[in-house]
């Protein structure tokens, strides 16, 4: 009976084995598809890193959202994104995207301060809305549709600040369901 049972065990430690595959301890991350469905779903370049949303900065706000108001100012987006950097203390990185006039498809430039902001804040720098940050770029709405909820788009922008590294944004993109 021991002869017998010999050759499924070796089988099976065999098949055990094979079928293990080392799970990589530090996955590269890759930006979202471009889409246009409503998939909640944000990604961009940071000077040439990977940025997604991550983790969560309180318990009633998700690391991602998107509203867009048709009545307000012609037409308001703003768009918010998380990424926590470090667990303990809770440390983040965040995006605010603000455009108003955007009543259509189109691409909408962040030169105009009244109606127009990028925000970004990082463990070193906070980009904001003050004068002395420097931002150029475009925000292109490339869905906007109002009645099945979705809005979706690319953008790029540059952020200078005195005393703070220069942020280069590229190959941003969008996918939110209102």
């Amino acid at each position: 009976m021991k002869t017998q049972a010999l050759p499924f065990l070796l089988l099976f430690a065999l098949l055990s084995f094979s079928s293990c595959k080392k799970k990589d301890a530090n996955p590269k991350e890759e930006l979202p598809a471009v889409t246009m469905e409503g998939k909640n779903t944000f990604g961009a370049m940071v000077n040439g890193k990977v940025w997604l949303p991550k983790g969560r900065p309180s318990t009633f706000q998700s690391n991602f959202n998107v509203i867009y108001d048709p009545a307000y100012k012609g037409g308001t987006l703003n768009i918010a994104a998380y990424r926590e950097t470090k667990e303990s203390p809770a440390e983040y990185d965040y995006f605010v995207i603000a455009m108003a006039q955007v009543n259509k498809a189109g691409v909408y430039t962040f030169d105009n301060a009244e109606i127009s902001g990028v925000r970004f804040y990082n463990e070193y720098c906070d980009y904001d809305k003050s004068p002395d940050v420097t931002r150029s770029g475009t925000l292109e709405v490339t869905k906007l549709d109002l009645e099945n909820g979705i809005i979706a788009g690319k953008f790029s922008f540059t952020l200078s600040k005195n005393g703070c590294e220069v942020i280069h944004v590229t190959e941003g993109r969008f996918d939110g369901k209102l």
